[in-house]
């Protein structure tokens, strides 16, 4: 009798594995999946260079092709669905950057010319955030080149979201980074009410509106010091790096 029972137990376990498997298959997040997480899946897929547009909280068939980049770098099979694996793996600490796409240099801009000697405030993120509200602008100088623009900050959490303030900055903006979008990550010091801070501004904006009329599609992001990424709270080292070289 027991040896009965434990077939029929092994039987149901057997039959049931494939419910299972489907209904793991079934929780991913994949193509034409639309809201919230299907845009802070885009975002960190920005952030890591694998998607190149704004976040539209609609799973497409751009979304898709990152997500299968990411797993071909993650050593996850590439089928563009965000599952359990793939989920943790992109907002790990360690989640794989994008290769450089070769038609979008890393490093554009001037080199350091010695025209800038002065080094900002290593202020925290903390207290410099209430210092620069939505809506506020600000002058920004590029520590190698010694060129200066306007920015305004559009939002953010844990970094300030930016934009040019004129179609006079941005064209500087864009000089300072040899002309075009870039993945670099450029040393700044900001300057407001009587006080310089060192600050890292990136070179591609995230496409989408032109806020102020200046150009610029989107915004940018400007870290400072112990600034994290807005998708899940993470350093970026690369910014860090940014801001420590402007910093005294």
């Amino acid at each position: 009798m027991k040896k009965w029972i434990s077939i029929l137990l092994l039987v149901c376990l057997v039959m049931t594995l494939p419910v299972i498997a489907a209904a793991e298959e079934d929780s991913a997040i994949k193509q034409h999946a639309t809201g919230d997480e299907v845009a802070l899946i885009q975002m960190r897929l920005r952030e890591l260079g694998y998607l190149n547009y704004r976040p539209t909280g609609k799973f497409s068939d751009m979304t898709v092709e990152a997500v299968k980049k990411f797993q071909a770098q993650s050593g996850i099979s590439p089928d563009g669905q965000v599952g359990d694996a793939t989920y943790a793996a992109l907002f790990s600490d360690d989640a794989k950057r994008a290769p450089i796409n070769p038609s979008v240099k890393k490093v554009a801009g001037p080199a350091y010319s010695g025209a800038v000697q002065t080094k900002g405030e290593l202020l925290s993120w903390e207290k410099i955030d209430p210092l620069i509200p939505t809506g506020a602008q600000f002058s920004v100088q590029d520590f190698n080149t010694g060129k200066t623009f306007q920015l305004i900050r559009t939002g953010g959490v844990n970094c300030a979201y930016v934009a040019a303030a004129s179609s006079a900055d941005y064209d500087t903006y864009r000089s300072i980074f040899g002309g075009g979008d870039t993945w670099e990550h450029r040393s700044v010091l900001v300057s407001m009410d009587g006080h310089t801070y060192a600050a890292s501004l990136f070179g591609m904006p995230t496409g989408g509106d032109d806020l102020y009329g200046s150009g610029m599609r989107g915004h940018t992001f400007l870290y400072f010091n112990n600034s994290k990424t807005d998708v899940s709270g993470l350093p970026d080292e690369e910014h860090i790096q940014a801001v420590v070289r402007a910093g005294q």
